[in-house]
Parts: C-alpha cells; sequence; structure tokens
C-alpha cells in the first residue's frame, strides 16, 4: 500500500480533510501534518473574533525563522518515521528549501494542489520551489505559470464529496426554505452583490461578517451561521435557487461551491466563465448570468418554473458524480506524478 502524505488544515470541511479522507477510501494509506491555524467551524461571536486574534499571531510568529523551524521539525520527523510515495500540498504553505528538503529525505513526488484564486497567491513560494506537479482550479493561472513556473503546472478543476455533500434525511429543515442562498465567507465582494436581491428572500450561510462591514439592506439576509456537511445539503435543497456569485478573483475558473451544489442535487445558477461549460453544460446542468440585469430575468424565470429546475438539478448531479468528484481527482493528480496523464484537459480559448 503506498502512503501519501497530506499536508494542509484537516478541520470538518477543510480540503485537507476531503483529500485525506478520500484517499484512505480508495486505498492509500494518507497521513497528515496540520499547518496554520485552524478556524473552528462553529461558535459565536467572541469565538469567531478570538479565532481571527489566534491567526494573526500564528502568521507572523511563522514568518520568524526560529520559529518557522521548530515547527517544522514535527514535519521532519514524521517522515522520517515512515516511508512516503507522494506529497499533496493543500495550499501555498512549503518555502521552496523545505519542498527540496523533504524531497530530499523522503524521495517522494511532491504536488501542490492550489484551492485559491490568484488573489490568495500571497507571497508565492511555490513559483520557486522544485515541487513536481503544481495543480491549480483556474485555466488562466496555468496558462500564465506554465512557461514560467519551476515546476510542471497542471489543470485540476475544483470538485466535491460524495460522502458528505449528501442529505441524510429525507425532508429539509424549515429554517433553510428560502427562494435563494448561498454559502461562504461574507466579504465584501458577496455583500456588494447582495445588496441587489434586497426584494428576495434570500439566507446567506456563513461566519459572521466583519465588524467594520456596512451590511445595510443585507443584514437580513446573513444567518451568520456555517453550514457544513449535511447542513450544507439541507441549505443548498431548501432553497429554490443556489445563487453562486464568484469572486472576482476567479478569471476563467470556478470554485468549489459550484460542484457542491452541483454533487448536492441543488438548482444553480452561477457566474459565466471561460471554462464552465467544459465543465457543465450551460441551460442543461447549471444556469449561468453575465450581468445583473440578466441574473434578475433568469432568478424570476426559474423562480415561477419548479419541474424544470428540477430537471437542470437533477442533470447537474448527475455530471458532478460522472466527473467531479475528488477520487476522480486525486486519481487524476497520482498518475499525472507519474508521467501517466497531464492533468485535466486544459479549455480551448
Amino acid at each position: 500500500m503506498k502512503t501519501v502524505l497530506v499536508i494542509g488544515k484537516f478541520n470538518t470541511e477543510n480540503f485537507g480533510t476531503h483529500i485525506l479522507e478520500t484517499l484512505n477510501d480508495i486505498g492509500y494509506k494518507a497521513i497528515s501534518f496540520a499547518v496554520g491555524h485552524n478556524s473552528p467551524s462553529s461558535g459565536g461571536r467572541i469565538k469567531h473574533r478570538i479565532s481571527q486574534i489566534k491567526r494573526v499571531i500564528h502568521d507572523f510568529t511563522d514568518s520568524l525563522p526560529t520559529v518557522r523551524a521548530k515547527r517544522m521539525e514535527r514535519l521532519w520527523s514524521l517522515v522520517k518515521k515512515q516511508p512516503v510515495n507522494y506529497v499533496i500540498v493543500c495550499h501555498d504553505f512549503l518555502q521552496p528549501e523545505e519542498v527540496q528538503y523533504l524531497k530530499t529525505i523522503t524521495q517522494a513526488k511532491i504536488s501542490m494542489w492550489f484551492p485559491d484564486a490568484l488573489v490568495n497567491f500571497g507571497k508565492g513560494y511555490f513559483m520557486n520551489a522544485a515541487y513536481d506537479g503544481l495543480f491549480f482550479k483556474d485555466p488562466y493561472i496555468v496558462r500564465a505559470l506554465m512557461d514560467v513556473s519551476l515546476s510542471p503546472v497542471y489543470y485540476m478543476p475544483e470538485c466535491f464529496n460524495p460522502k458528505r455533500h449528501k442529505l441524510e434525511t429525507t425532508t429539509v429543515e424549515t429554517k433553510y426554505l428560502c427562494d435563494i442562498t448561498t454559502a461562504g465567507n461574507s466579504h465584501s465582494w458577496r455583500v456588494a452583490f447582495y445588496r441587489h436581491l434586497s426584494n428576495y428572500d434570500v439566507k446567506v450561510w456563513g461566519p459572521r461578517a466583519p465588524l467594520w462591514m456596512p451590511l445595510a439592506t443585507t443584514k437580513q439576509m446573513f444567518q451568520n451561521e456555517m453550514v457544513l456537511n449535511e447542513s450544507k445539503a439541507q441549505a443548498f435543497l431548501g432553497a429554490k435557487i443556489v445563487l453562486n456569485n464568484l469572486h472576482y478573483g476567479e478569471i476563467w475558473g470556478l470554485n468549489v461551491r459550484t460542484f457542491e451544489a452541483a454533487g448536492i442535487g441543488a438548482f444553480q445558477m452561477v457566474d459565466w466563465r471561460p471554462g464552465l461549460d467544459q465543465l457543465f453544460k450551460d441551460g442543461e446542468e447549471i444556469i449561468s448570468f453575465k450581468n445583473l440585469d440578466e441574473m434578475r430575468i433568469k432568478i424570476d424565470y426559474w423562480l415561477k418554473h419548479p419541474n424544470e429546475r428540477q430537471n437542470i438539478a437533477n442533470a447537474g448531479k448527475a455530471r458532478a458524480y460522472r466527473e467531479h468528484t475528488y477520487e476522480l481527482r486525486l486519481r487524476l493528480i497520482i498518475a499525472t506524478l507519474e508521467k501517466q496523464a497531464n492533468g485535466f484537459p486544459l479549455p480551448n480559448f
């Protein structure tokens, strides 16, 4: 049995958790190394604010060489105890010299699967690190980096976890029922976007907005509660429309919510992106919009057509199960590291 080391964060809905769980399910021995500050998946305002402070402190101290070296000793100790065949880093956590040292002491094939938009590149350690493969969800990033990066660069869209993103009961709780919903952080772009939907029955699920954020007419939309796993399925299936407004940092690609909503079986409307048509059939498995006027017209139409909504939701779910699971992505990543594949096919544009 081959061993895969997953470096990341491992709370309930963290990227690393889905990867670790799936690898174990498909026959690998998956071991983990947790990095960074893990924010709680639940809790009130005070707990959330304390977590934010702890994250700032952790990020500051991590920039101190002596502190960083001490934290990394735990990783070196872990990999010296057992053979490791593959390493998947779930973000840009490792500095270039750390990647090289990890490769030296393990002889493993080391990859980074970056689940964020390019606006979250931060210091961009990966650009000068000798990975065996870098995997990004946005075709734009791949095109921009493939001739510049020290490491091979591949396209790898996000996906969903069928084991967790599903409804365990036959009914949806009343508190989730509404016309429109989404889930995610209450960042400035989302608040500005949803301000244009104040005349609809909207519920936005996620952690509390920052204290400085002027919620104004959107205040009643924000539920100040995270939805995870089954509760996310409850929220998405309790709404007539999952309205997935992509962050402006998503240039050509799609966010993870696109695949989760589809896999759960929800009817979804999403900002159009050039890479959409390769992943879902627009108008048959998902509905896109290119501006606010088009969005409002489509919302008003689809709210009145439940049977057609259900047909599209069913088709989107079938596509997600067929092509967009963590199992399929991870098998492709490992095949690519073994030179048996070349990542997910880049769209032709």
